[in-house]
């Protein structure tokens, strides 16, 4: 299984795993047109899900302010906000407790 947002593609290690790989997309300029194109980074693997998700956070923090200089203070609250918009996503889509590791 496949799982694909537009900043990331996560699949499992294998089919009897619970062990994440995680690929973020990066934005390329091709030299030959000067026009940028979507492709697929290095992949992290072996990620369980919990760490999974606190990469894709931090990873979206990141690029939201990718030019700006930010506060530790700014980050960790800019980063919580992305953490819980996610865990709400995930006990939206689930009918048990989902379990965010904390």
């Amino acid at each position: 299984m496949i799982i694909v947002e537009p900043d990331f593609t996560m699949k499992f290690c294998s089919e009897n795993s619970d062990k994440l790989d995680l690929i973020f997309n990066k934005r390329v300029k091709k030299q030959a047109t000067g026009e940028y194109a979507i492709e697929p980074g290095d992949p992290i693997y072996g990620l369980t899900l919990y760490s999974a998700l606190q990469r894709i956070a931090k990873h979206r923090v990141a690029k939201k302010y990718q030019d700006d200089n930010i506060t530790l203070k700014q980050f960790l609250k800019e980063y919580q906000l992305q953490y819980k918009e996610i865990v709400k996503l995930c006990r939206e889509s689930l009918p048990e407790k989902f379990d965010t590791g904390e």
